[in-house]
């Protein structure tokens, strides 16, 4: 077949080929919709003193000037350090701090016990800290987006998701080192081998947990698992003024905190 006759025929192949494509591409896309629809909005883990959701422990640990700790983002009385991470507990003190002494955002997965406002985009997730607002996290769906060069780390490290069933799971990797990474109340570092994987799992419209399993060879002997909850809230963000001035916080921190563990340092 030559001619006209063939281009013609062609060109009715690759329509059909189009349409088909097209469909199962605007099928797939739906699908993925109709998944994520429910994930999206306010979320809030409800940790108020004294009737909200307790979201962890500090495991009896104190801090420089002997004041018990309060209020860690996961239970650390099970936090399976080893003895490197136990050694990490021995030598920091608050001053290296990043997010109490030089506006530093929040780590991963400390970003997730306060709740999120969630939305979609084709292809991604944005998650924003609720009030820590410049606190902002990008999730790739189904392997999408830039992967990141070897060698390339990020403080909240490189998201993708995916669902498994009905759940929505996230894996990340490829962070940074960061000295408050993997609890910013008990100052514990994370190293550049952390990944951290959520399961979020709807409970009902407006009830969701996340199990979080949190990994690091450098700090922990073992991953470890734990859970939190999320209560779907109205709204969004409200408006606010929002500034940190680092000189300032950490002059704050000098004058106001009374642990001298370095004192020759202090200043």
């Amino acid at each position: 077949m030559t001619g006209p006759r063939c281009v013609a025929v062609a060109g009715a192949f690759l329509g059909l080929v189009l349409v088909i494509g097209t469909s199962g591409a605007a099928a797939q896309s739906d699908e993925e919709y109709e998944k994520i629809l429910p994930f999206i909005g306010h979320w809030d883990s409800d940790v108020v003193v004294p009737d909200g959701q307790d979201r962890g422990n500090c495991g009896g640990r104190t801090g420089d000037y002997g004041e018990k700790l309060l209020n860690c983002s996961m239970p650390v009385d099970q936090l399976p350090l080893n003895a490197r991470g136990e050694a990490w507990l021995k030598y920091v003190d608050i001053f290296q701090s990043p997010t109490t002494a030089e506006c530093s955002q929040l780590g991963l997965p400390a970003f997730l016990t306060d709740g999120a406002y969630i939305s979609a985009s084709p292809g991604r997730i944005e998650m924003q800290h609720p009030t820590n607002n410049y606190v902002s996290r990008t999730v790739w769906m189904n392997g999408g987006g830039p992967r990141p060069l070897t060698g390339q780390l990020f403080q909240h490290g490189f998201s993708v998701g995916h669902f498994d069933g009905d759940d929505f799971v996230i894996e990340t990797d490829h962070f940074a080192f960061d000295p408050d990474g993997i609890d910013d109340h008990l100052h514990m570092a994370s190293s550049v081998r952390k990944k951290v994987t959520e399961r979020y799992q709807l409970i009902d419209d407006d009830h969701l947990r996340i199990v979080i399993t949190l990994e690091d060879p450098t700090f922990l002997s073992r991953p470890f698992t734990w859970a939190i909850l999320w209560s779907k809230k109205q709204g969004g963000p409200p408006p606010a003024w929002r500034s940190c001035d680092a000189d300032a916080a950490r002059r704050e921190l000098e004058f106001a905190y009374p642990g001298t563990k370095y004192p020759d340092t202090k200043k």
